[in-house]
């Protein structure tokens, strides 16, 4: 392998470009469905790039290629829902990954879609509606803040993304000094 300082990213090639991509394959994260409304059509997206932000308030971070079908739609929502996907969820990961499939996407029997909120998921191990708090410029992709102002959660193994496929996790054994466990706060998990 090269030394860390053989590539800057001021010198990024074509080459580099690719070969960066690739860094980024590698790096094992869950997996979740970005949804909102675009006028009347439900719209979504699947994203790696998820992450939880805080706990108070109760935010996640996550980006949007530019060039996504779904990212202007999702900058002029004012609140989109967010899917965590579990280990049974990879079909419906695969069908919001790409354009390929979107015309499976938001079927009645996998989604809710109530007049007043984002697009829900039936699946999944965890859901939220959430209000869109800003939006950031970086470069080709734009970086979402969102607070999450209702919530679900469904306890199992997660979906993760790694090297351009998905993998099921085992949920780990609680450490040794790990005594307590507490419920995450739970919406209503009606209608699903």
């Amino acid at each position: 392998m090269a030394p860390y300082d053989a590539v800057s990213p001021s010198s990024m090639d074509a080459a580099s470009t690719v070969a960066f991509k690739e860094v980024l394959a590698h790096l094992a994260s869950g997996v979740a469905i970005i949804s909102c409304w675009d006028s009347q059509t439900p719209r979504g997206l699947l994203v790696s790039s998820i992450i939880g932000l805080s706990v108070e308030p109760p935010r996640f971070l996550f980006c949007v290629r530019k060039e996504a079908g779904c990212h202007d739609a999702l900058r002029s929502a004012r609140e989109c829902g967010v899917a965590l996907l579990g280990a049974t969820d990879r079909e419906e990961a695969l069908r919001f990954a790409g354009p390929a499939r979107a015309a499976e996407r938001h079927a009645p029997e996998r989604w809710r879609l109530p007049d007043g909120a984002p697009p829900v998921y039936r699946g999944g191990l965890a859901d939220a509606r959430c209000r869109i708090d800003s939006v950031a410029d970086a470069g080709t992709h734009s970086v979402f803040i969102v607070t999450a102002a209702e919530y679900r959660l469904t306890p199992g193994p997660p979906l993760v993304a790694w090297n351009r496929g998905f993998l099921n996790a085992e949920p780990p054994s609680a450490p040794a000094n790990f005594s307590e466990r507490r419920p995450a706060a739970q919406m209503s998990s009606k209608g699903r």
